[in-house]
């Protein structure tokens, strides 16, 4: 019976801390300090002293395990008349804040490595099953609630850059920031900069779209910015963020249809012309192919052994109904593209390796979003090794896609 109780008031002590009555947060303080001194300091500590010590923990311990008010008072007062002028006793709050940074840097580390790994999606190459970062030109600002609003809910930021003289982009640049953030940095001649919450491609799009890049035979031309003409107007959303859980394939097969995610390791992307997917260290995918799988593409089917792909998420996309692209899956010409892994009219076979190069095994990755999506098409087979897991839940932000995928 006493340990029912143990762990109903860990749970309630836990889940309710804020609203736990006072007497009973400092009786929990004064446990932790006194539990904490008597570890570190035991060797010095004489016997005496140590007995002392350890009874009037066990006193306070008892009345917060019963809830006795009285009893735990008592003791925290002695504890802070005995003990609470001991050197040590009192730790340095800045030391107390630098071990509890510590220790959940190590946890979170952990968790990252071994169990699940957050992951943002930069691009659109899986929409619209996932959405990547998208670019909204906007007439007005909204008010500050609405923008605080559609930060917290929607992960969206609002842009508005103006040229505060005659002036022309000379370089683009993508940067990460907070480790799962992507933004664009636009370089100016005048050596001014603007920073754009989005991917490189992303932005490419709506200066074009706005007359601001040109395509030439000699690359591209940045038509010059007057004198308090707009840069950027725009609503900016985020791509999704998701969990990928990296235990999963340690107990089973990967399987074909669900959406995962791989490094690039070994791993040739510039092979197209959809520079701004080509840059990932790590992409987001449906597995479209296992080991010892036949593929080709007749669009709008992806042919496996033959027959079209049965998956129900694979389907989807080859039915092209909306919001999914019309044509489904797309072929890749072999003039336009000519050194492609898979093009119309080509037939590749996944490596099953053997059992001992298990992680040699092959699979075949494509963006549900396949008229701009770099993927096994351009590149080829994604090695066992490269694959983290599946992508398992979108966590941020709360539309539609919040929860778990597929």
């Amino acid at each position: 019976m006493r340990w029912v109780i143990r762990v109903g008031n860990a749970v309630v002590d836990t889940c309710f801390a804020w609203f736990m009555p006072r007497w009973r947060r400092r009786g929990h303080e004064a446990a932790g300090l006194l539990s904490r001194y008597m570890h570190y300091y035991a060797p010095s500590i004489k016997d005496e002293k140590a007995r002392g010590m350890r009874d009037v923990l066990h006193r306070l311990r008892e009345g917060l395990l019963y809830w006795r008010r009285a009893e735990v008072e008592e003791c925290v007062g002695r504890v802070q008349e005995l003990y609470g002028q001991e050197p040590g006793f009192h730790r340095p709050a800045v030391v107390e804040f630098l071990e509890s940074l510590f220790v959940i840097t190590v946890v979170f580390l952990g968790i990252r490595t071994y169990f699940v790994q957050p992951f943002r999606i930069p691009t659109n190459s899986m929409w619209p099953s996932l959405n990547g970062i998208v670019v909204h030109p906007v007439d007005e600002m909204p008010g500050m609630a609405r923008r605080v609003w559609d930060a917290i809910v929607l992960g969206s930021s609002y842009v508005d850059e103006k040229a505060e003289e005659t002036k022309r982009i000379v370089k683009i640049r993508d940067e990460r920031y907070w480790l799962l953030f992507t933004r664009t940095v636009l370089s100016f001649d005048n050596g001014s900069e603007v920073s754009i919450p989005a991917a490189s491609g992303t932005v490419m799009q709506y200066l074009k779209e706005h007359g601001k890049v040109i395509d030439t035979v000699h690359g591209k031309y940045f038509v010059p910015y007057r004198a308090g003409e707009t840069i950027m107007r725009a609503r900016v959303d985020a791509g999704d963020m998701v969990l990928v859980n990296r235990m999963a394939y340690h107990f089973r097969r990967p399987r074909r249809g669900e959406t995962f995610v791989f490094d690039t390791r070994g791993i040739n992307t510039n092979l197209s012309s959809l520079r701004e997917q080509s840059q990932g260290t790590h992409y987001i995918k449906r597995l479209c192919g296992l080991p010892g799988d036949r593929l080709s593409i007749h669009s709008p089917h992806l042919m496996v052994n033959g027959t079209a792909a049965r998956e129900w998420q694979i389907n989807r996309v080859a039915e092209g109904k909306a919001p999914y692209n019309a044509g489904g899956y797309v072929e890749l010409n072999r003039y336009e593209v000519p050194m492609a892994y898979l093009t119309a009219g080509q037939q590749v076979t996944l490596s099953t390796a053997d059992a001992q190069h298990p992680y040699l095994r092959e699979y075949f990755a494509m963006g549900d979003n396949t008229r701009n999506s770099l993927d096994s098409r351009y590149w080829g087979a994604v090695r066992q090794y490269n694959i983290l897991g599946p992508a398992a839940w979108t966590l941020w932000p709360f539309t539609k896609h919040w929860g778990s995928i597929d």
